[in-house]
Order: C-alpha cells, then sequence, then structure tokens
C-alpha cells in the first residue's frame, strides 16, 4: 500500500514539473510545422508574372492549439521556385495536422477564411483589389 501511494506521488510529481512526454511532442510537432511554414513562404515568391493566370495561391495550415486556422499565400506559378513551395506546403499541412492531433484538448472557435484571388500586377503576383 505504501509503495503505491510514492509510486502515485511521484507521478503526479512528473507530471507538474513537465515530466510529460506528450506535451513535449506536442511542442515539437509545432515546431517542426512551424519551420515547415516557414520554409514553404520563403519559397513561395511573388514574382515573376505576367499575367494573373501565372499566380496561384499557396494554401498553408497554422497549428493554433488543437484548432486549424487556414493561412494563405499568392506566389508566381512560374517561379523556379513554384513546385518547391507548391510541394513544402503540402508537407506543412501535414506537420500541422499532426500537430493538432496531440494538442491539448481546447476549444476552437470557426472561422472561415475563404482564399484570396490573385492577381497580377507589375509582374508581381498579389492579392487582387476588392471589386466594387
Amino acid at each position: 500500500m505504501l509503495k503505491t501511494a510514492i509510486f502515485a506521488v511521484t507521478l503526479v510529481s512528473l507530471a507538474s514539473c513537465g515530466g510529460d512526454s506528450s506535451n513535449d511532442e506536442y511542442q515539437q510537432a509545432l515546431d517542426q510545422a512551424d519551420t515547415a511554414q516557414a520554409q514553404a513562404i520563403s519559397l513561395a515568391v511573388p514574382s515573376p508574372c505576367n499575367a494573373a493566370a501565372q499566380c496561384g495561391v499557396l494554401s498553408l495550415t497554422t497549428a493554433s492549439a488543437h484548432c486549424e486556422v487556414a493561412d494563405y499565400h499568392v506566389y508566381s506559378l512560374v517561379s523556379p521556385t513554384a513546385d518547391a513551395a507548391s510541394a513544402a506546403a503540402a508537407n506543412e499541412r501535414i506537420l500541422a495536422e499532426r500537430a493538432v492531433s496531440l494538442a491539448p484538448p481546447s476549444a476552437c472557435s470557426t472561422l472561415i477564411q475563404l482564399p484570396p484571388t490573385p492577381a497580377c500586377v507589375a509582374n508581381t503576383c498579389q492579392v487582387a483589389a476588392p471589386t466594387n
């Protein structure tokens, strides 16, 4: 009986001192997703372009606690790094989903963000100006 009580106290102490490996795993997954997102964004360059059809929208997922938040970046589909940006974004979404699955439970507010419409202005891809 005494051994059981000491074991229980030890477990509680480890958990309160950061001995919870699942929290470490979540933080590592979050760091990996953040690094992958930075890489994808750095590869998604806005130029060159001659027409809006040469511009695309890079779709990313930001892991925010137990929620996934859409994040979009307009980029040039004809840039030398366009394919690498697209592949990096696909990897980032997988890593972000993993981080979210490991996150401690929390409430998510439902916010739906639509992707922007890309435009080519002065040989640079950017978000199209809103039309009235």
